[in-house]
């Protein structure tokens, strides 16, 4: 068990090492992550991210919570870059509804609140 906070406080994942299967649960699944909700913490979001990815080598399937459950070991890195380069404000957004936006890099889908940095 990974504690995986950000998306909510308490969110983890599960690693089998053996078997190199990586249940993501709602830290990345295909389609728009949710980061909007008010127990959504970015800092923590973006610190559990980057420690998924440092699993990369040892993945061989993530296995996310929504939408289609599987995905490559690459997606890791794509994610912790992807959110790196829209906490550092290098990502432009589409409106999405009152007080979201939808941030887009690459496969990677972002739905939160527009940050001061954003452009």
């Amino acid at each position: 068990m990974i504690a995986t906070p950000g998306h909510t406080p308490d969110s983890i994942c599960l690693f089998d090492r053996a078997n190199g299967l990586l249940f993501s649960g709602d830290a990345y699944y295909p389609g728009p992550i949710w980061l909007f909700r008010p127990e959504t913490d970015l800092v923590a979001y973006g610190k559990s991210v980057q420690r998924l990815a440092a699993l990369q080598p040892q993945v061989k399937v993530v296995l996310g919570a929504h939408n289609v459950p599987v995905a490559p070991p690459q997606v890791l890195g794509e994610l912790a870059a992807a959110f790196d380069k829209v906490q550092a404000g290098q990502v432009q957004y589409r409106r999405a509804g009152e007080g979201k936006g939808v941030y887009e890099v690459g496969s990677i889908v972002f739905l939160m609140k527009p940050s001061v940095n954003a452009r």
